[in-house]
């Protein structure tokens, strides 16, 4: 059994942040800290992330219906609220799901939407759940390569990629529109073209229609994670797609290293050309490029949403009861040369 520690939270919880995609959306976090623990993972360089094991908000469903009721009576019920910006919420202990479980029940009685985005595996009680409010939810999982080895490297705790497949079939099945976000890619490992082919093939059979894609991007805490947990080689293998490129502002941190351009730019064609090849809809995650054009890779089209109107800081219901439309945008369209090239 992984080392949790039960902890009170004390400050609000549904917090928008301020930046991308997820602007104004209010965000969740069942954990501070997280149990699987991947190797690139940026959260796990936070000053007040648990070197080991995570801190587990028990009081959160009580203080989420707490807020809940004082947004509904103030008028300003949140439309959506998503999970997972800095920990999984489908971590693997028994403590972490029950609280999981018990938020989402909670935001999907008072009918409010929930995306979430995972690596985990989910349990049957959360798929009864789901099916019922099959309209209200986005799944969301994250994919990178159904390679063995590189699960055993960069990601030993999170559930099998072939897991991960099967719960986007079932996703699909309940209607509830699984989008797999391809995050961070590893230069030179996950970004060759017949890995990325078989990688959207498999989830394209799997029933997404829509995919996200980034680069995975360094900060030097980071770094020390790679240099420690991988192989001598594999890690100097990485380091080459950034070599001379200078510390620069990404998301909140101003201490970013972005893979070169030139590789960013080859991977992405790569990708376009072979999404499009097999129907799927594809975005370059903007937050994570920003100096590429922004693309939005938000589960929700909140803009054709009649029921919502945006105010400052927070997205709010305006008209209780109307019935919900079905999310979805369209990826920006660039013309590329065949994918087979690059073989």
């Amino acid at each position: 059994m992984k080392a949790v520690k039960k902890v009170f939270r004390k400050s609000r919880i549904l917090k928008s942040p301020a930046f991308g995609c997820l602007k104004d959306v209010p965000t969740i976090n069942v954990t501070r800290g997280c149990l699987h623990r991947c190797a690139y993972c940026y959260a796990r360089t936070f000053p007040e992330t648990p070197s080991y094991g995570v801190e587990l908000y028990e009081n959160l469903p009580a203080k989420l219906q707490e807020e809940l009721k004082g947004l509904r009576r103030r008028g300003r019920m949140p439309a959506v609220v998503t999970f997972s910006t800095a920990s999984d919420l489908f971590q693997p202990h028994p403590e972490v799901l029950k609280i999981t479980y018990s938020c989402l029940k909670i935001l999907l009685e008072e009918g409010v939407g929930v995306s979430f985005l995972t690596k985990g595996r989910l349990s049957k009680e959360f798929w009864e759940l789901f099916s019922y409010y099959s309209e209200s939810v986005r799944a969301r999982f994250g994919l990178v390569s159904f390679s063995l080895t590189y699960h055993r490297l960069f990601e030993p705790r999170t559930a099998n990629p072939y897991l991960r497949l099967r719960q986007m079939e079932r996703a699909s099945l309940l209607g509830l529109k699984p989008a797999v976000r391809i995050d961070p890619v590893i230069p030179g490992i996950t970004d060759r073209p017949e890995e990325v082919f078989k990688l959207l093939r498999q989830v394209k059979t799997a029933g997404v229609e829509e995919v996200s894609v980034s680069y995975l991007v360094l900060r030097p805490g980071v770094i020390r994670q790679l240099q420690k947990e991988l192989p001598p080689k594999t890690f100097l293998s990485i380091m080459k797609a950034y070599q001379g490129m200078p510390w620069s502002r990404v998301i909140t941190s101003a201490t970013t290293k972005l893979a070169r351009r030139d590789w960013r730019e080859k991977g992405y064609r790569i990708f376009r050309q072979i999404a499009e090849e097999l129907g799927l809809k594809i975005h370059i995650c903007g937050c994570k490029n920003p100096d590429f054009p922004f693309e939005n890779c938000s589960p929700w089209d909140l803009s054709s949403r009649k029921r919502k109107e945006w105010r400052p800081g927070i997205l709010f219901e305006t008209l209780p009861g109307q019935k919900k439309e079905e999310a979805g945008h369209k990826p920006s369209s660039v013309p590329l040369s065949g994918w087979r090239s690059f073989l």
